[in-house]
């Protein structure tokens, strides 16, 4: 029978989300008893130990099973005096009340999310700010019909504060049902469902300005947004240093208050001329907190060299048969079992799909795919429950597949999802289409211009795998570390990268390692530096771990 986390021994501090957190299997028994290895999605019931790789679920299919959506009876509108005034004192009118037809039940303030015209949800508060919701019912933005066809949309945090613009003549002012989410958060898809039913719209709309309350959990959830819609057509408001939100605006200063916020919102900053208003948000937000180091790998012996940031571009090349993408793989996962990390993949080199899928499923966790002692089903498909939440893949084996259409890919998996990383693997089985009097150099610049711009836009960092154009060797007739120099195009491979790897497999006499050379950090304030990360390589189950030397036969 299925457990709860609390009877399998699992500590957790929240109730939704992703959190890390020790293992009762094995972190009592580790030098670092506090070290949190033990990988939780709360949402969809799966853990997962990336150290003795113990795992399952507390649900009997190992994912989430959404129920059957049930509509809810419209709230009954003949509010009490009392209701009336509560909302006068906050500057909403009786009439905008009336309007979003507002009900109330025995203490709770209950308002509709109409879409199409119809009731699919009431969320209902008391005064004293208890929230709760229809069971089972759709999850839509508040006002949400009021969103269609707008070339312009506003979003706020809550409803009292659309209702507050709404009360300021805006009345394409939608509201997030769900409130913020927590600072440094991994939130689940579910948390977002909501964006599903807008995507239309949101990816119509021109202009979206985002209006979430001013503290750390309303910029969370500005900037998760801001990454899943687009920041070219995103703007941030900024309130008076006396107020958190819409309706503090509204109260303190009225309506025309609310008219000069929306006014002057400014854009995300993205390419040409820099205002002072175009990052004073995101200076003031590092004010706050200091710019930290890239995240680990998830191996010690690497993270000196390469860590890993957001909106940054790594060049990965290598001869064939040396591993570049089994250690792009790998990087993948540890990113998954570690971070929470979503990746969308092209993977040609890698077609069809299931191959592919258990490879990644040995890496997850650690046993073999194939052979006699090979993964069993109920392990591989917990794996894969938990893969199937952080992995998509794009392009198929026909198609015809050119940069641009993966990141058109890319772009829709990001909106529905909230990708963390894309993965491109290999440049040289894409379809490169070059545009008239373009030649290979202008192209290749064009090309890793137009990534660069999609990883900024979208906070996401991408890997471009790419093979050199011919092997070098040495006077020894051993295979020379190639560069991105090497790589078949022009040397803006090298330049306009943030990051440049080759992955290379060193083996003599006395030792048998894949070097990872990194060759290129552009932040080495945070990131690193040049150097090469020494690391060892399980065939059988496609791992990498902390190099030490072998006495016996290499697992190549």
């Amino acid at each position: 029978m299925p457990m709860t986390f609390d009877e399998l021994g699992i500590n957790l501090r929240h109730t939704s989300g992703q959190e890390k957190t020790q293992c009762p299997k094995c972190s009592h028994q580790r030098r670092k008893k506090t070290d949190p290895c033990l990988s939780v999605n709360i949402d969809e019931g799966v853990y997962k130990c990336h150290h003795c790789g113990w795992g399952g679920s507390v649900n009997e299919k190992g994912s989430y099973i959404p129920p059957e959506i049930v509509k809810p009876p419209e709230p009954l509108t003949d509010l009490p005096k009392e209701v009336i005034k509560w909302f006068d004192e906050r500057g909403i009118s009786e009439a905008i009340v009336s309007d979003a037809g507002i009900g109330y039940d025995n203490h709770w303030i209950q308002f509709p999310f109409k879409k199409d015209g119809e009731v699919v949800n009431v969320k209902s508060r008391t005064a004293d700010k208890k929230f709760r919701q229809s069971k089972n019912a759709e999850k839509c933005f508040y006002r949400f019909d009021s969103m269609v066809g707008m070339e312009a949309i506003i979003i706020t945090e809550g409803e009292i504060d659309a209702l507050s613009m709404v009360q300021a003549g805006y009345n394409n002012v939608v509201s997030v049902p769900d409130g913020a989410i927590a600072p440094n958060s991994h939130a689940s898809d579910r948390k977002f469902s909501y964006l599903l039913s807008a995507e239309e719209h949101l990816m119509n709309a021109t202009t979206v300005i985002l209006a979430m309350d001013d503290d750390s959990s309303g910029h969370a959830m500005r900037d998760e947004l801001s990454r899943r819609i687009g920041k070219e057509k995103c703007y941030r408001v900024t309130y008076p240093t006396d107020c958190k939100d819409m309706n503090d605006v509204l109260v303190k200063y009225g309506e025309d208050k609310i008219t000069e916020i929306i006014t002057d919102a400014h854009p995300y900053p993205i390419d040409g001329v820099v205002l002072v208003n175009d990052v004073l948000e995101d200076a003031i937000d590092l004010l706050k907190t200091p710019d930290s180091k890239g995240l680990s790998t998830g191996w010690e012996g690497l993270d000196e060299y390469y860590r890993i940031s957001p909106s940054e571009v790594t060049i990965v090349t290598g001869v064939p048969n040396m591993g570049k993408s089994e250690w792009m793989d790998a990087l993948m996962i540890n990113m998954v079992q570690d971070y929470g990390w979503k990746f969308g993949i092209f993977s040609a080199e890698n077609f069809p799909v299931k191959h592919h899928l258990l490879k990644l499923v040995g890496k997850f966790t650690g046993q073999a795919f194939w052979g006699d002692d090979r993964v069993d089903e109920e392990t591989a498909r917990n794996a894969m429950g938990i893969l199937n939440d952080h992995i998509k893949f794009i392009g198929t084996q026909e198609d015809t597949v050119t940069i641009e259409s993966i990141l058109d890919q890319a772009r829709i998996l990001n909106f529905r999802y909230g990708l963390n990383g894309l993965v491109i693997d290999p440049w040289n089985t894409v379809e490169h289409k070059f545009r008239d009097s373009e030649n290979e150099t202008n192209y290749v610049s064009r090309i890793l211009a137009s990534l660069n711009t999609f990883a900024k836009i979208h906070e996401i960092h991408i890997w471009v795998v790419a093979h050199p154009r011919k092997m070098e060797s040495d006077n020894n007739r051993k295979v020379v570390v190639p560069t991105p120099y090497d790589i078949s195009g022009s040397a803006n491979f090298y330049n306009k990268a943030d990051n440049c790897i080759t992955v290379h497999r060193h083996k003599d006499e006395d030792e048998d390692y894949v070097g990872i050379h990194v060759q290129k950090i552009r932040f080495q304030y945070k990131n690193g530096y040049t150097g090469i990360g020494k690391l060892n390589f399980n065939i059988r189950n496609g791992k990498y771990g902390e190099y030490f030397k072998q006495d016996e036969k290499s697992l190549f």
